[in-house]
Parts: structure tokens; C-alpha cells; sequence
């Protein structure tokens, strides 16, 4: 067994109070022992082991302990997403957008979306603008800040926004060879420099 899951159950069964049977009872069906950021942690858990149905139940039972955060709604957009649910997606991602409008994995993973589904570039764009400022975009979002532009059919503005990217990445070679794929994509023969 995992031992991130295997810590998790422990803390779960160390959380259980030893009082007999209507103790354990109580415990078990009424009250929650996670906190709402413990459902994030282990839904990232199960969905790194590919176990999306406990991945999306983890999230959503983040969601309802804390309403307030953020991150458990994007986490489920991105399961959504993995399974083919554009509509589930969005919707999450939005809604993580309401409540942060600059949450940047919220914004670059919408804007993905609309890439991956061939539509709403300009949609996605304004959202990647609107998140933060292009100076201050983390490298995966100029990434995706560039295809769109990409996909919009401007190439200089793509290119640009590539080649900032490929800068602002330098040390995670994973990150550089997608950008520079898409470098090559764009029109840059060798991709980054």
C-alpha cells in the first residue's frame, strides 16, 4: 500500500475515539475526522494512483467542508478533465475563478480546456490576461497563453509569448520540451534555444 495512503488511515483510525460502540458509531457516521484540506490531500492521493471515482468523491467533500477554497475546485476540474467531462470542467474551474479571480491553475487549465476542445480561444485568452499580468505569468501559462494566440492565428504574438515561456523554464527540462514542440508548431525550426 502507498504510504501517503497508508498515513492517511492511520490518521483516520487515530482520530477514532475508543469509547465503545455508540462512540465509534458517532465518530464514524457523523462526525468527519479530515479537515477540508485533509479531503484535498487525499483526493490528490487517489488521483495520482488513477483512482478517479475517490479522486472526485475527496474533492467534493473538500468543497462541502470549506466552500471557501480553492484548490479542491480546480482539482476536480482537472479530474473532469482527464475523464473527457469538458462540461464538468468548466464548470469547476469557473466557479474556482468566481471565487479567485487570479487562482492562475484555474485560469491556465480553463484556457487549456478551450485548446483542447478547439474552441473559445479568445475566451481563454481574456481569462489568462485577466488572471495576471503576462510579465508576471508563470512559464506553463505563457505556454498556453502562446497557443491560444497560436490558434487565434497570430503568430508573431504566439511566438513571443513561446519564447518568454522557454526563458521563464529553464531548469524543468519536462516543461521546456513541450514549449519548444510547440515553438516548433508555431514556426521556429529547433524549438527553444
Amino acid at each position: 500500500m502507498n504510504p501517503a495512503v497508508k498515513l492517511a488511515l492511520a490518521l483516520i483510525v487515530a482520530s477514532i475515539p475508543l469509547g465503545g460502540c455508540a462512540a465509534l458509531y458517532g465518530s464514524l457516521y457523523t462526525d468527519d475526522p479530515l479537515t477540508a484540506e485533509e479531503h484535498n490531500d487525499l483526493g490528490v492521493i487517489y488521483e495520482r494512483e488513477g483512482k478517479h471515482d475517490l479522486a472526485i468523491r475527496e474533492y467534493k467533500r473538500a468543497i462541502a467542508a470549506d466552500g471557501s477554497l480553492v484548490t479542491p475546485l480546480v482539482n476536480l476540474g482537472n479530474v473532469y478533465m482527464k475523464e473527457g467531462e469538458y462540461t464538468e470542467a468548466e464548470r469547476c474551474y469557473k466557479k474556482a475563478l468566481d471565487r479567485d479571480p487570479h487562482c492562475m491553475d484555474a485560469a491556465n487549465n480553463l484556457a487549456s480546456l478551450y485548446l483542447e476542445t478547439g474552441k473559445d480561444y479568445k475566451k481563454g485568452l481574456g481569462i489568462l490576461l485577466a488572471a495576471s499580468p503576462r510579465n508576471d505569468m508563470p512559464a506553463y501559462a505563457l505556454d498556453t497563453l502562446g497557443m491560444l494566440y497560436l490558434g487565434l492565428g497570430e503568430t508573431d504574438k504566439a511566438v513571443e509569448s513561446l519564447e518568454e515561456a522557454c526563458t521563464k523554464a529553464a531548469g524543468d527540462e519536462a516543461l521546456r520540451a513541450g514549449i519548444s514542440a510547440n515553438l516548433v508548431r508555431a514556426g521556429v525550426p529547433g524549438g527553444c534555444s
